[in-house]
């Protein structure tokens, strides 16, 4: 017998990476407020413990998200997160992390070319990045589902 769920975060490995993420970020903002609140209220033992807990935040982050870019996609959600992410870290500057855009990026469009879900022209426009179309406009060429394109 098996279980099945509609909710794609319960069975997608990376839905499920994105949604950590998503969590820890909350927490961050979250712990940033009390940072300021505890700023104002000139409490410096507190403001050392929120910067000690915010900075655990951040690397756990960091972790979810490298993990996001190592793991496969099982849904369109979960390929989804993957070039949201993979957006971010483009536009973050870093050579780390434009590294890891790469493999977000290519894993998220291997999963929804195999779909069918998969508009080149449209992916890169988002991302800004050229992988997409190096990636499969061969393969859709072949399928037919690509025409005109060289």
């Amino acid at each position: 017998m098996s279980t099945q769920t509609a909710d794609p975060i319960e069975f997608c490995p990376a839905a499920a990476c994105a949604a950590a993420v998503v969590r820890l970020e909350g927490f961050i903002d979250h712990v940033a407020r009390l940072h300021e609140e505890a700023q104002l209220a000139s409490s410096p033992g507190l403001m050392a413990q929120l910067e000690a807990i915010s900075d655990e935040l951040i690397l756990a982050a960091e972790d979810a998200r490298d993990r996001l870019a190592q793991v496969e996609a099982v849904s369109a959600a979960g390929a989804m997160a993957q070039l949201l992410s993979a957006i971010r870290d483009v536009r973050m500057r870093d050579d780390a992390e434009r590294e890891r855009a790469k493999d977000l990026e290519a894993r998220a469009i291997r999963f929804l070319a195999a779909a069918g879900l998969y508009d080149a022209t449209f992916c890169r426009s988002l991302s800004g990045t050229k992988l997409g179309a190096r990636l499969h406009v061969r393969p859709l060429r072949e399928t037919g589902m690509l025409q005109g394109v060289r």
